[in-house]
């Protein structure tokens, strides 16, 4: 999300005069207030409604990183573009006659005041925006690692899936063991927005189609090689949109007016981009091969494993039959014990004189 190009989509510029730097106080501090507001609002509402303290921390959490992946893009390209300059020669290019700032040829790049300024607060939104939020995402991944890595165990207590929940906006799209995608994603944004930029007319100013060119060929050959995705549905979605970056960046970087475009830079854009296509088929193919052979391998330890189980609880029935067979003869003779106990105990009452004289004359001569 870049709001400098929603703006002059809308030709605001036409009923407001505002220039680059306007854009960068505008369009930085506006996230930082509504970060400011919505932490407010929480620390507000945790105190009237305590018991539904965890749920607003969990909306306020997933609100900030909704926030910070809008805007990371466009407001680090802002950012970014403050430093870069353009100088324009005289005619016989003998000296600089003007040095502008690229973003916006009405700023003048000489040393002045405004200038200072300008840097001093890009510099301080420079470790704001595409170096804080990156650390942020990784101290969230960080703090909750191992439990983001026990995420799909059927274990995890109530505390446990609470705090599960304040980081399934960074995790959720991924597969465990690739958890930490979505910081890459920020880094590759960042890279193919605005650094490739800084290479454009600068010391290799040949090699920055080049270099733009190979950055998007590289990122959507890593998400083939890594398939990060859980659903095949969101990979299809996101290798689609980097294939289609690839031509866009190079034309982009290039600046190409229809003019410009030759048949050779279109046979050239041709091969390259079939060249890509061929290379993300042949790998996608090997990966393909490489997870059946893995699956075959995986069903052969299962039913090897299968079997070994199997042994396990014919020996342990087993064990238990013998068990219980020792346990019911050992009843049966306690059973005959008993009974011999008791017509032993019915033969000495059966000796026991029914007269009381009797009775007495026995007991005295038992003592």
């Amino acid at each position: 999300l870049n709001p400098s190009r929603l703006a002059d989509e809308f030709n605001i510029r036409c009923a407001y005069d505002y220039n680059h730097y306007d854009t960068l106080f505008l369009y930085t501090l506006v996230p930082v207030v509504f970060v400011i507001v919505v932490t407010s609002v929480y620390m507000i509402l945790s105190r009237v409604y305590n018991k539904y303290k965890e749920s607003v921390r969990q909306e306020t959490i997933t609100t900030v990183f909704y926030l910070t992946f809008l805007v990371y893009p466009g407001v680090s390209q802002t950012i970014l573009e403050t430093y870069l300059c353009e100088e324009f020669p005289t005619a016989d290019g003998t000296e600089i006659f003007k040095s502008a700032l690229r973003a916006d040829y009405r700023l003048s790049c000489e040393k002045s005041e405004q200038r200072v300024i300008a840097l001093v607060y890009a510099s301080i939104m420079l470790v704001v925006y595409p170096v804080g939020i990156v650390l942020l995402y990784v101290s969230f991944l960080k703090r909750y690692h191992d439990l983001i890595l026990k995420q799909d165990s059927t274990n995890l207590n109530q505390d446990e899936k609470s705090k599960l929940k304040r980081v399934s906006f960074l995790i959720y799209p991924y597969k465990t063991e690739r958890y930490w995608f979505e910081t890459y994603e920020l880094f590759r944004k960042l890279m193919q927005t605005s650094l490739v930029a800084f290479l454009q007319d600068t010391v290799f100013p040949n090699l920055s189609p080049t270099i733009a060119m190979n950055i998007s060929f590289v990122v959507a050959f890593l998400v083939v090689f890594i398939n990060p995705y859980k659903k095949t549905g969101d990979f299809w979605f996101a290798f689609v949109s980097l294939v289609l970056l690839i031509p866009a960046s190079q034309l982009s970087v290039l600046e190409l007016s229809s003019k410009q475009i030759t048949n050779g830079n279109y046979g050239i854009m041709g091969v390259e981009f079939g060249l890509m296509i061929v290379i993300v088929l042949v790998e996608l193919w090997w990966q393909k091969k490489g997870k059946s052979e893995g699956e075959v391998k995986d069903l052969a330890r299962t039913e090897s494993h299968t079997d070994e189980e199997f042994v396990g609880v014919v020996n342990d029935n087993l064990n238990t039959m013998q068990e219980n067979m020792k346990v019911k003869k050992r009843n049966a003779e306690l059973e005959g014990e008993i009974l011999k106990l008791i017509e032993r105990i019915k033969g000495l009452e059966s000796m026991v004189p029914e007269d009381e004289a009797s009775r007495d004359a026995v007991e005295v001569a038992v003592v």
